[in-house]
């Protein structure tokens, strides 16, 4: 019998089953999770989901995926314009942040409908609130809060964020906690409500650069609370700590990067720890794997506790994976580590989220051929296998499906000896390859941040590119996250010229390998990514001769000045470490902004736009058409009504992808 082999069709033009609109709403986007029990101990898993452009909550449990919580409109918190943090509960009792007015609801099992728990600021929005963390005894809890105007309306010089104190019944107004810093967060309470531990960190640092945890004796009354002897426990001084967590005997817990990985520690017995005694806390397990992640959004979690076990997230070369330490949440050791997939651990390669509480955790993951979803383990140490509450399947068959490989590559100026790091996705579609002799094009795309990582999730927008027989790489450029804090710092003041060295090194690794055609590679990213994308392809050709085919850049930012003057509060000074300070660098700041030399511009350009972005305002995007008009470059340029900085409108996006994608098949002449 003759078995038919693979059909040879051009690359770029394979005859995909997933088209833009698929490509565009067939994975799920994820906000907060929480876990708690109902009255027999049974656990609860809430967690947010984008449908329709609302955060819907769904409540399930670790035998079924549940149901939408109608009582709940959009859980989305606008604290420090990220969010997150907008669920949090206790016991089988839901608060969430509604997004319309940022005011924190309850609804319990004896309730009819949601309770109202704070009061809208004087103007929309003005008042925010995350990441809430409740007493043992549900009578009170501890948020995350940014105030933006006076009760008068009075615009503040700078938003205000602080941590409050609250009733869980609405009884009292809130009592602010914690102040004085620039930024306050991450509030947790110790098990029998004694103690607070919290971060802060002030201007110019991110919370990355240097966060400091803090402890202190938590006093609570009836209508108010306060708190005695505060003490910096650990991080600051160019040291980030993040993630701090009680465990359930009472022993402080927190994430911090003074070995240069953001490693796993804990004060050295219960209760509130000394004075800067975590300066020298040793780390749970030494590895070279991050635990800590940068704090772009409230809320979430990286690890957690399940009787004496400490459960785990770990970042190797982009990967996540998870692990589980048998014995070490009480103090003791008492097996080896087990990483997945093993001991019922499942197989991931990127974790977003994951929380525990009593003997289940619960965690929001992706899967090398399985779209994101939250996966729930009752009792993993003891392997008994972890459940799936997703409801979105996968429209290709398996072997359609091109899986994450992690790359290092040479790059940086020429004897640096430096690396950077990508992952790779070859061109994949059952029963299709390209011709013989022949390389695939690749797309270069590049994260947000910058100080991010790409997420190896199984991704629609990337399955969308490999199944036409295009090959991608994600770029985790120097200053990328989930490669320990010194890669992090090589992007300091080199932000428009270390990362596009990175993208540019990727593309040409790549292709002096064979695996891509060094003539049919284009570059795109949206925001950051599309600053970074313009400045690769003003960049002249490297001494092998490569350069980008094309660019596309999705509300891309243009000019660094405008940027650095217009932000909010959170990366108000943000670029004080990846560009420089101001006004003592301004004639770098200029020359890194393509809106300054578009000249330098030679290959096509896709420019997409929305109309309504007041973070990169359409005029910049004109301002860059009319350049590549005047300068005779071929360039296509849509923009959007109704759109800001990034497009929501599933009308958009499909159109935005089926634009970029004829872009491509036209200058790359594919087909």
């Amino acid at each position: 019998m003759t078995v038919a082999g693979p059909e040879v069709t051009p690359y770029g033009s394979w005859p995909s089953p997933l088209t833009a609109s698929l490509a565009t709403s067939g994975g799920l986007r994820f906000g907060s999770l929480a876990v708690g029990h109902d009255a027999a101990g049974e656990p609860i898993v809430w967690s947010a989901q984008m449908s329709g452009g609302l955060m819907r909550v769904h409540r399930s449990n670790a035998r079924a995926p549940g149901e939408v919580v109608k009582q709940v409109t959009s859980a989305r918190s606008r604290v420090n314009e990220y969010g997150g943090g907008a669920l949090w509960c206790h016991g089988a009792t839901l608060f969430w942040v509604e997004d319309d007015d940022q005011c924190i609801r309850r609804l319990a099992p004896d309730d009819d409908s949601p309770v109202l728990l704070t009061r809208p600021g004087p103007a929309e929005r003005s008042t925010r609130w995350a990441a809430g963390v409740v007493g043992p005894d549900g009578r009170w809890m501890v948020v995350e809060r940014e105030v933006h105007l006076a009760e008068d309306g009075t615009p503040l010089d700078e938003a205000l964020n602080d941590l409050a104190w609250l009733p869980t019944d609405g009884s009292a107004d809130p009592v602010s906690l914690v102040g004085g810093a620039d930024f306050s967060g991450a509030p947790v309470v110790s098990p029998d409500g004694q103690h607070l531990a919290w971060l802060q960190w002030n201007h110019p640092d991110m919370p990355w650069d240097a966060a400091e945890l803090w402890a202190a004796r938590l006093k609570v009354g009836d209508t108010s609370a306060a708190l005695v002897g505060p003490r910096r426990v650990a991080g600051g001084s160019s040291v980030a700590a993040c993630l701090p967590l009680w465990s359930p005997l009472g022993t402080l817990w927190w994430c911090d990067d003074r070995e240069d990985a953001w490693l796993l520690r804990s004060a050295a017995a219960p209760g509130l720890p000394p004075a800067g005694s975590g300066d020298g806390a040793a780390a749970v397990r030494s590895t070279e794997a991050d635990v800590g992640e940068p704090r772009w959004v409230s809320g979430g979690g990286r690890y957690g506790f399940v009787g004496d076990d400490v459960v785990l997230v770990e970042t190797v070369l982009g990967l996540d994976r998870i692990v589980r330490l048998p014995g070490a949440a009480a103090g003791r050791a008492t097996g080896e580590p087990v990483e997945a997939p093993a001991g019922g651990l499942p197989s991931t390669t990127w974790v977003q989220q994951l929380v525990a509480s009593g003997d289940t955790v619960a965690v929001v993951a992706g899967r090398p051929t399985d779209p994101t979803s939250v996966l729930v383990g009752s009792q993993p140490a003891d392997g008994a296998g972890w459940a799936d509450l997703g409801t979105t399947r996968w429209p290709t068959p398996v072997e359609s499906i091109s899986t994450p490989e992690p790359i290092t590559f040479p790059t940086g100026a020429d004897g640096s000896q430096a690396v950077a790091h990508g992952i790779f996705y070859a061109p994949r579609l059952q029963g299709h390859e390209g011709p013989p002799g022949e390389a695939p094009p690749l797309v270069v795309r590049i994260h947000g941040g910058p100080t991010g990582y790409a997420f190896t999730e199984l991704s629609p927008s990337i399955q969308f590119w490999t199944t036409r027989g295009f090959a991608v790489v994600e770029v985790n450029y120097r200053g990328s996250a989930g490669f320990g804090r010194g890669y992090r710092r090589l992007l300091d003041g080199g932000w428009g010229e270390v990362e596009v060295q990175d993208c540019i090194a990727a593309a040409e690794h790549l292709a002096g390998t064979g695996r891509v055609d060094p003539a049919r590679c284009v570059i795109r990213g949206g925001s950051a990514g599309g600053f970074t994308a313009l400045e690769a392809v003003c960049a002249p050709a490297t001494r092998s001769g490569f350069h980008f085919a094309a660019a596309t850049t999705l509300y891309g930012v243009t000019d660094l000045m405008a940027l650095a003057g217009d932000t909010h509060k959170f990366e108000s000074r943000y670029l004080d470490g990846l560009v420089g300070p101001l006004p003592q660098t301004r004639d770098r700041y200029e020359a890194r902004s393509p809106i300054q030399h578009p000249e330098r511009i030679s290959v096509p350009v896709l420019v997409l736009q929305g109309l309504e972005d007041r973070v990169v305002p359409p005029e910049q995007a004109e301002v860059l058409v009319a350049a590549l008009e005047a300068n005779g470059i071929d360039h296509e340029y849509r923009a959007y009504e109704g759109e800001g900085h990034g497009f929501r409108n599933p009308s958009t996006v499909v159109d935005a992808l089926e634009a970029e994608l004829a872009f491509y098949t036209r200058v790359l002449a594919l087909g």
